[in-house]
């Protein structure tokens, strides 16, 4: 009988980290801070509106990624956006996309992107609404405990895929050797992320229709820097007549506007749209926002050198801390740490 195995974080990469070591076998117990699994790739619905408010769609990645999105966890609501992504500069000047890029998949799910997620949530034992606060080793086990110091169960193994800050305040809160905590302490305060606020913006009548999805900045020097409609994913996303741009701003804009008010970066946003597209849209009809303070790496740490050190402790990381902000990568990343954590223990 496998050992159970603990994984600290419910995103793309702890879940497909769950169904390699289930599959192997092992007892899988994930704790997930929110209410949510998914992280970063979700979706809210409010007001009629449907919108993923973090990240995007998902690529195509190594046949790993693939089959789980196309063949394993596939959902009759799986689509693959129609229309291309177009670039603009800081001048608002808009062009063509890269063929090649956007000849490949967009995929995402009629309901959004946390349908995939929920998915692969189903059927795994997910403790959602649960924070793990600090870790005790004791001989081979590890024990997890919560904010109040209550245990929450004891592993023979613990995967963190939390992003590299939350993942340093756990380890900084828990009880390890000394020459390891400052080891991984090291390679995890290499990962720095920007931060990011996505603005949704509701319209009625649409916006007028154009012959790209997306638009993204090229040269980082707009305060917007992506730009999407969000109704071109599917026309039921949103209500009878109207149409949802998602406009997310630059890390230079959302680290200066962190606590603005939210009226403010409503205005903002729709100014700065309004001037991007040259179309006179009316006032938005709905609005809502995001604050992201852990959105995208601005640099990685080093996954392969601190598995290396961690592992024979029976302690593991994995998630865009380590790859990148792009889901297929997380997912694949999540499928390989769990993959070595089989092949060591």
């Amino acid at each position: 009988m496998h050992q159970p195995i603990a994984i600290i974080g419910a995103g793309s990469s702890g879940l497909a980290a769950a169904h390699t070591l289930r599959d192997a076998g092992y007892p899988v117990t994930i704790f997930e801070l929110s209410s949510s699994v998914g992280g970063r790739a979700t979706t809210r619905q409010l007001n009629g509106f449907t919108y993923d408010h973090g990240a995007q769609y998902i690529k195509q990645g190594s046949p790993a990624s693939v089959s789980l999105i196309t063949n394993r966890f596939r959902l009759p609501d799986l689509l693959d956006i129609a229309k291309p992504v177009w670039t603009f500069d800081s001048a608002g000047t808009i062009r063509e996309g890269d063929p090649v890029q956007n000849a490949e998949p967009k995929w995402t799910y009629r309901g959004g992107l946390i349908s995939l997620f929920q998915h692969m949530a189903t059927g795994l034992d997910v403790r959602l609404r649960t924070s793990v606060a600090s870790l005790h080793q004791q001989g081979s086990i590890w024990h997890l405990l919560d904010q109040h110091g209550q245990p929450l169960g004891s592993y023979q193994r613990v995967l963190i895929t939390a992003p590299a800050p939350q993942a340093l305040t756990l380890i900084q809160a828990s009880r390890l050797d000394d020459t390891l905590h400052q080891a991984i302490h090291t390679h995890l305060s290499a990962a720095q992320y920007n931060p990011l606020i996505s603005i949704m913006l509701g319209y009625r009548p649409a916006p007028s229709p154009r012959p790209y999805y997306a638009l993204v900045n090229t040269d980082r020097q707009h305060p917007i820097s992506w730009l999407a409609w969000e109704h071109e994913k599917a026309p039921e996303r949103v209500p009878p007549g109207s149409g949802l741009l998602l406009a997310q701003m630059a890390p230079g804009f959302s680290r200066q506007h962190d606590h603005s008010p939210d009226s403010l970066l409503y205005q903002e946003a729709a100014n700065l749209v309004t001037t991007l597209l040259n179309e006179a849209l009316p006032e938005p009809c709905f609005q809502d926002i995001q604050r992201w303070p852990y959105a995208l790496p601005a640099t990685r740490a080093d996954a392969n050198a601190l598995n290396t050190l961690t592992m024979p402790t029976g302690l593991a990381f994995c998630g865009d801390s380590f790859v990148g902000g792009r889901v297929h990568l997380s997912l694949e990343h999540g499928i390989d740490v769990a993959r070595t954590l089989i092949a060591t223990t």
